[in-house]
Protein backbone atom coordinates (compact mmCIF):
# COMPACT_ATOMS: atom_id res chain seq x y z
CA UNK A 1 0.00 0.00 0.00
CA UNK A 2 2.92 2.56 0.87
CA UNK A 3 4.28 2.09 -2.46
CA UNK A 4 1.19 2.63 -4.27
CA UNK A 5 0.66 6.02 -2.26
CA UNK A 6 4.35 7.10 -3.06
CA UNK A 7 3.53 6.33 -6.97
CA UNK A 8 0.57 8.31 -6.61
CA UNK A 9 2.26 11.56 -5.27
CA UNK A 10 5.47 10.75 -7.44
CA UNK A 11 2.82 11.12 -10.57
CA UNK A 12 1.04 13.94 -9.24
CA UNK A 13 4.37 15.82 -9.00
CA UNK A 14 5.82 15.29 -12.24
CA UNK A 15 2.19 16.33 -13.72
CA UNK A 16 2.32 19.82 -11.87
CA UNK A 17 5.09 21.60 -13.84
CA UNK A 18 3.08 20.76 -17.04
CA UNK A 19 0.07 22.89 -15.46
CA UNK A 20 2.62 25.79 -15.42
CA UNK A 21 2.17 25.29 -19.40
CA UNK A 22 -1.16 27.52 -19.86
CA UNK A 23 0.54 30.16 -17.96
CA UNK A 24 3.17 31.26 -19.92
CA UNK A 25 2.00 34.01 -21.83
CA UNK A 26 2.12 33.09 -25.55
CA UNK A 27 4.68 35.10 -27.98
CA UNK A 28 3.71 36.53 -31.17
CA UNK A 29 5.87 35.78 -33.70
CA UNK A 30 7.06 38.60 -36.45
CA UNK A 31 7.67 37.18 -39.80
CA UNK A 32 10.11 39.08 -42.70
CA UNK A 33 8.26 39.46 -46.07
CA UNK A 34 10.04 40.08 -49.36
CA UNK A 35 7.64 42.22 -50.88
CA UNK A 36 7.27 42.04 -54.42
CA UNK A 37 7.90 45.02 -56.63
CA UNK A 38 5.82 46.32 -59.74
CA UNK A 39 7.20 47.70 -62.45
CA UNK A 40 4.24 49.67 -63.62
CA UNK A 41 0.93 51.11 -62.26
CA UNK A 42 -1.06 48.51 -64.89
CA UNK A 43 1.30 45.55 -62.89
CA UNK A 44 -0.26 46.93 -59.40
CA UNK A 45 -4.16 47.22 -61.22
CA UNK A 46 -3.81 43.88 -62.35
CA UNK A 47 -2.41 42.17 -59.02
CA UNK A 48 -5.29 43.88 -56.41
CA UNK A 49 -8.15 43.10 -54.90
CA UNK A 50 -9.52 46.32 -55.17
CA UNK A 51 -8.34 49.58 -56.42
CA UNK A 52 -9.43 52.93 -54.82
CA UNK A 53 -8.91 56.15 -55.54
CA UNK A 54 -9.84 58.16 -51.59
CA UNK A 55 -8.87 60.12 -49.32
CA UNK A 56 -7.52 58.55 -46.11
CA UNK A 57 -9.73 60.54 -42.96
CA UNK A 58 -8.51 59.19 -39.56
CA UNK A 59 -6.81 56.70 -37.90
CA UNK A 60 -9.35 53.75 -37.17
CA UNK A 61 -7.50 51.35 -35.24
CA UNK A 62 -4.80 49.27 -35.33
CA UNK A 63 -4.70 44.87 -36.78
CA UNK A 64 -1.93 42.55 -36.73
CA UNK A 65 -0.72 41.38 -40.00
CA UNK A 66 2.11 38.98 -40.39
CA UNK A 67 3.25 39.45 -36.54
CA UNK A 68 3.39 43.40 -36.56
CA UNK A 69 0.95 46.09 -35.09
CA UNK A 70 -0.88 47.67 -38.92
CA UNK A 71 -2.52 51.15 -38.52
CA UNK A 72 -5.81 50.79 -40.17
CA UNK A 73 -7.29 54.31 -41.39
CA UNK A 74 -10.90 55.37 -42.64
CA UNK A 75 -10.68 55.99 -46.20
CA UNK A 76 -13.40 58.23 -47.76
CA UNK A 77 -13.83 56.58 -51.30
CA UNK A 78 -14.57 58.46 -54.42
CA UNK A 79 -14.68 55.97 -56.66
CA UNK A 80 -13.81 52.11 -56.73
CA UNK A 81 -12.11 51.16 -60.68
CA UNK A 82 -11.93 47.70 -59.50
CA UNK A 83 -13.48 45.49 -56.45
CA UNK A 84 -16.17 45.40 -54.68
CA UNK A 85 -15.82 48.71 -52.53
CA UNK A 86 -18.74 50.73 -52.78
CA UNK A 87 -17.95 54.87 -52.29
CA UNK A 88 -18.39 56.68 -48.56
CA UNK A 89 -16.08 55.74 -45.93
CA UNK A 90 -14.33 52.51 -45.77
CA UNK A 91 -11.77 50.29 -43.26
CA UNK A 92 -8.14 49.72 -44.59
CA UNK A 93 -5.35 48.65 -43.19
CA UNK A 94 -1.37 50.10 -44.06
CA UNK A 95 0.82 47.61 -44.54
CA UNK A 96 3.84 47.33 -42.43
CA UNK A 97 7.29 47.09 -43.54
CA UNK A 98 8.14 43.63 -41.72
CA UNK A 99 11.75 42.69 -39.98
CA UNK A 100 11.62 45.81 -38.12
CA UNK A 101 9.61 48.70 -37.46
CA UNK A 102 6.00 48.85 -39.03
CA UNK A 103 6.37 52.25 -40.59
CA UNK A 104 10.19 52.93 -40.29
CA UNK A 105 9.74 56.17 -43.23
CA UNK A 106 6.32 56.79 -42.15
CA UNK A 107 2.85 55.19 -42.83
CA UNK A 108 1.42 56.15 -46.15
CA UNK A 109 -2.02 56.56 -45.16
CA UNK A 110 -1.14 59.56 -42.49
CA UNK A 111 -0.37 62.00 -45.48
CA UNK A 112 -4.29 62.73 -45.76
CA UNK A 113 -4.04 63.45 -49.39
CA UNK A 114 -5.93 62.27 -52.49
CA UNK A 115 -4.54 58.37 -53.43
CA UNK A 116 -4.72 55.19 -55.27
CA UNK A 117 -5.11 52.60 -53.08
CA UNK A 118 -3.95 48.84 -54.46
CA UNK A 119 -5.98 46.43 -52.67
CA UNK A 120 -5.78 42.66 -51.24
CA UNK A 121 -7.73 41.26 -48.36
CA UNK A 122 -6.63 39.67 -45.52
CA UNK A 123 -8.30 38.30 -42.45
CA UNK A 124 -11.24 39.89 -43.81
CA UNK A 125 -9.64 43.49 -43.49
CA UNK A 126 -8.35 45.38 -46.79
CA UNK A 127 -5.15 46.11 -46.79
CA UNK A 128 -2.89 47.75 -48.85
CA UNK A 129 -1.21 45.22 -51.25
CA UNK A 130 2.66 46.18 -50.38
CA UNK A 131 3.92 48.72 -47.82
CA UNK A 132 6.23 50.84 -50.44
CA UNK A 133 3.50 50.28 -53.87
CA UNK A 134 -0.04 50.09 -52.06
CA UNK A 135 -0.31 53.23 -52.02
CA UNK A 136 0.07 56.71 -54.40
CA UNK A 137 -0.25 60.22 -54.59
CA UNK A 138 -3.48 60.68 -57.10
CA UNK A 139 -4.30 64.90 -56.90
CA UNK A 140 -7.51 66.16 -58.25
CA UNK A 141 -6.92 66.31 -62.42
CA UNK A 142 -4.57 62.96 -62.67
CA UNK A 143 -5.64 61.00 -65.39
CA UNK A 144 -5.94 57.14 -64.11
CA UNK A 145 -2.10 55.29 -65.33
CA UNK A 146 -3.85 52.15 -66.11
CA UNK A 147 -6.37 50.97 -67.86
CA UNK A 148 -9.58 48.83 -66.53
CA UNK A 149 -9.87 45.54 -67.96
Amino acid sequence: MRKMSRSAVIGALSVVPLCGCWLVPVTHTEVCVDWVQFETMQQRFDHAGAVLIGTPLKRDGEVRIYGYQANVHTVEVEQAPKGRIGTGPARVASMPVTCGKSYPDGDALDSGARQLLFLTQQNGEWVTMTPDQGAAPFPPGTALPFKIR
